[in-house]
């Protein structure tokens, strides 16, 4: 028995298109599923909570839809090891697939799942605030500052309805890249990585931590990150004037960014930040809100993909 958790929404209706033809497919190979839609914003959650919540032992759970569907579908996992998760990217960005190296193709994912023999395990991510208020999973990265704040436009702003019905989706957040880099101030905060000593950084522009390579459309923001190494890759920019980040953003957009003054890029297994001001966090580019002191640590090979 499969379980199927669809975001019809997702993409401006890219995700029933392509339920459709996985349902359409499932049908002709008469395989036994479950299927429930999403309606509103943490529907995923509520479905996934529900779904081993009466169901026992290890479950086949199917997530269509973009890595916002997915976070929320994890994070309403009680117990990650209970489920073999299979993926089949129907988003905007689709950073997971990406980074997973999936096919554009819907039915060769379906196929790749049905006929898995093996898992393949993954990393994941989990972010904590001190007074337990944030306890979320990620499964691609998170990050404080700039890059929240590009997600959080993304997820409301009609461009991003426009550039993809007109199939330029990822454009979305080049441009609002842009405008958000002129328009956010900077941060100031505390870093620690591993237990270590904390140090002062100065206008921070950013603080991510990346289980995958990409992030934000395709924004290679961790070349090196491997999402099997029980590790973060870290990547923080600070210090820097706002024509001066202008000139690193292309780098940053192609994953060239190491190396260049006030680019700090790390491995760490467990990152501490603590800012000035609450600010902005992404998870997968889902937003929670604001805070100003979280721990993010790996989870070593926690998921368990079908592919």
């Amino acid at each position: 028995m499969y379980y199927f958790i669809i975001n019809p929404h997702s993409c401006t209706g890219k995700g029933i298109h392509i339920w459709h033809q996985v349902q359409k497919e499932l049908d002709r190979r008469s395989i036994e599923y479950v299927s429930c839609l999403t309606t509103h914003a943490g529907h995923g959650r509520e479905l996934a909570e529900h779904i081993f919540s009466e169901n026992a032992g290890i479950l086949k759970l199917v997530i269509i839809g973009g890595d916002g569907t997915v976070n929320e579908v994890a994070n309403g996992i009680p117990d990650i090891e209970r489920a073999h998760i299979g993926y089949i990217p129907a988003g905007s960005s689709n950073d997971l697939g990406r980074s997973l190296g999936l096919s554009k193709n819907p039915l060769e994912n379906l196929d790749r799942i049905l006929n898995s023999k093996e898992l393949h395990l993954m990393d994941m991510g989990l972010v904590t605030t001190p007074d337990k208020e944030l306890h979320n999973v990620f499964l691609v990265s998170t990050g404080l500052g700039y890059d929240a704040s590009v997600c959080r436009e993304a997820l409301h702003a009609p461009l991003k309805n426009f550039l993809n019905h007109i199939k330029l989706g990822k454009l979305t957040y080049i441009i609002l890249a842009l405008k958000q880099l002129f328009a956010r101030p900077f941060m100031e905060g505390m870093i620690s990585a591993d237990g270590g000593p904390y140090k002062n950084y100065r206008k921070l522009l950013l603080v991510t931590s990346m289980i995958q390579k990409y992030e934000g459309g395709g924004m290679k923001m961790a070349p090196e990150a491997d999402p099997n190494d029980g590790k973060l890759s870290i990547c923080f920019v600070h210090g820097l004037s706002k024509p001066k980040l202008i000139t690193i953003l292309p780098f940053l957009l192609v994953g060239k960014h190491a190396g260049f003054r006030g680019v700090e890029t790390f491995h760490c297994r467990e990152l501490s930040v603590k800012l000035k001001s609450p600010q902005v966090i992404h998870l997968d580019g889902e937003c929670p809100g604001d805070f100003s002191e979280v721990t993010v640590t790996c989870l070593h090979n926690k998921v368990q993909l079908l592919q």
